[in-house]
């Protein structure tokens, strides 16, 4: 699989919040018209009965992973992703926490870090994606936003096939935090029944309501994502690391040649065997004769003669093939490396 560092800070969602949003002052006044003797008289109003709507504490948090994520033993900077949506009526500060002492029978992942999605591309890109401390820099999510969260884990030495290794998170109101000073754990006594009112503690000045969401019999913010150990797990990064263009600078127009790397990795106690690379290049992009190397070495670009030479670009589909035969898991990265110009 391509793995790029990516992702979206507000990513839509299924779910949407409940009702009038918080805050809006409803005015009501009612009027009766009436007549005396066949006359019609002026109306009468009555008075105006005015009402905060009340803010709902609701928030959704998701596992984005269509399973277990499959890693390998000593495996560093393997990632889970998430969405937390505020589900409520209401502008809300959220605290997201995780925890990776929940595992019976299984491996604590050692958590490294949480990044909050806020390039605007796919994934976790490391250094373009915010990192997230719990307590620090808590998001506030307006009413039917939502936030891409990425836990990033190491795994620890001496896993098994087929282990696995769970991540719990959850999102807590800043507003429960406050009342109950500090407490983020549903498993407390003390958690909040969905109904728990806090007066004038609401968006815009009204009653803060708890919501279904706190149930601790279908809790809606808390989930949990899994490692899990697999013998050979293979991932290949694909990044642009310079660019020239035709001035000797690096703007991206027609003539520039940008260098690609792309680092092959294998993890887990297992060989991948018989790897194959294949890179389709657009037809926007036209590959530079003798700029192939595979782990530093260089290539050439045709496949003669067979047997020898497994890697080259095929003219004809503009498609570079690379053969690295069988890898180990926890081998050094295989780094294959190309210049393509902007036609």
């Amino acid at each position: 699989m391509v793995m790029l560092v990516c992702g979206g800070l507000f990513g839509a969602t299924s779910s949407h919040a409940i009702g009038t949003d918080a805050g809006v002052n409803i005015s009501n006044t009612a009027t009766a018209t009436f007549s005396v003797n066949g006359a019609t008289q002026t109306p009468v109003n009555s008075n105006t009965v005015q009402t905060i709507v009340d803010e709902l504490l609701d928030v959704v948090v998701v596992d984005d992973n269509s399973g277990p994520v499959a890693v390998g033993a000593g495996a560093t900077g393997a990632i889970l992703q998430f969405t937390v949506t505020n589900n409520g009526n209401g502008n809300e500060v959220y605290r997201i926490l995780a925890e990776d002492d929940v595992n019976e029978g299984g491996f604590n992942p050692l958590l490294n870090q949480l990044y909050i999605e806020s390039n605007g591309l796919p994934g976790l890109q490391v250094g373009g994606d915010t990192p997230y401390v719990s307590g620090s820099g808590d998001p506030l999510l307006a009413e039917d936003s939502s936030l891409t969260l990425y836990v990033q884990s190491d795994m620890p030495a001496g896993l098994a096939q087929g282990d696995n290794g769970d991540v719990q998170i959850r999102a807590i109101a800043q507003t429960i935090l406050d009342v109950t000073g500090g407490l983020d754990n549903p498993d407390d006594p003390l958690w909040p029944v969905p109904g728990t009112s806090y007066a004038s503690l609401g968006d815009g000045g009204g009653t803060a309501v708890v919501g279904t969401s706190a149930d601790i019999n279908a809790l809606l913010l808390r989930t949990g994502g899994r490692y899990q150990v697999s013998e050979a797990v293979l991932s290949i990064d694909k990044t642009a690391v310079s660019v020239v263009d035709p001035f000797g600078g690096n703007t991206i127009v027609p003539g520039s040649i940008i260098t690609y790397e792309l680092a092959l990795r294998v993890v887990g106690s297992g060989i991948a065997q018989a790897v194959q690379v294949s890179d389709v290049l657009p037809a926007d992009l036209a590959y530079q004769a003798d700029t192939l190397s595979v782990a530093g070495v260089a290539e050439d670009d045709d496949f003669a003669p067979a047997g020898v030479d497994n890697s080259g670009f095929d003219e004809a589909s503009n498609t570079l093939l690379i053969e690295t035969g069988d890898v180990a898991g926890g081998a050094a990265d295989i780094v294959i490396s190309f210049d393509a110009a902007i036609r």
